[in-house]
């Protein structure tokens, strides 16, 4: 126990800056010697050099939590980079699937006031078509009547220029025999 107080002491003045000079794979491999040099009986060491023990296990231990920091630190900032990384992954795909709604809305109206448009533009040319096959027929209709009340005028214009000519012929021929009649006398 005295032993390794004084081990202790020695190395608590070994500084942070040496060790972080200390090749800590040199110092397991040392550690691994005074194991494999201390006399064995049935693969287990009996005597170990204890000073020489504790100088390297306390060389490793302050090289470590050195090396710990920076690996935890690494580690949050790591977390950290991921954890911004993901949210910003997360905000892009909330801002692309809100900018696809939009866009499928408004595709959604804009084919839904072209199908309005398109039916009342239909709508408005099948009733255009009606009219004007209407407007044909009464047309057609119209000069039908025209022609027909056209004819039925001629013909009673021809009978009626019909009499007239028979009186006006007869009316000649009686002046024409009252002239005779009256030359004769």
């Amino acid at each position: 126990m005295i032993e390794q107080q004084s081990v202790t002491r020695s190395v608590s003045s070994f500084t942070r800056e040496q060790a972080n000079t200390v090749d800590i794979i040199k110092e397991l491999d040392k550690l691994e010697e005074l194991v494999e040099d201390s006399p064995q009986i049935g693969g287990r060491a009996l005597w170990v050099n204890a000073d020489r023990f504790f100088v390297c296990t306390n060389r490793i231990r302050a090289f470590l939590p050195e090396e710990m920091k920076r690996a935890s630190k690494l580690s949050r900032d790591s977390e950290k980079m991921l954890q911004e990384a993901q949210d910003e992954v997360h905000h892009t795909l909330e801002s692309a699937r809100r900018e696809a709604e939009r866009i499928i809305e408004q595709a959604r109206a804009a084919a839904s006031e072209m199908t309005a448009r398109d039916a009342v533009r239909l709508k408005a040319e099948e009733e255009a078509a009606r009219i004007i096959a209407e407007a044909r027929q009464q047309a057609d209709q119209i000069r039908r009547g025209a022609d027909q009340y056209a004819r039925e005028v001629l013909a009673g214009l021809d009978a009626f220029l019909g009499r007239i000519l028979g009186t006006v012929q007869r009316g000649r021929a009686k002046l024409e025999q009252q002239e005779a009649e009256s030359s004769v006398r």
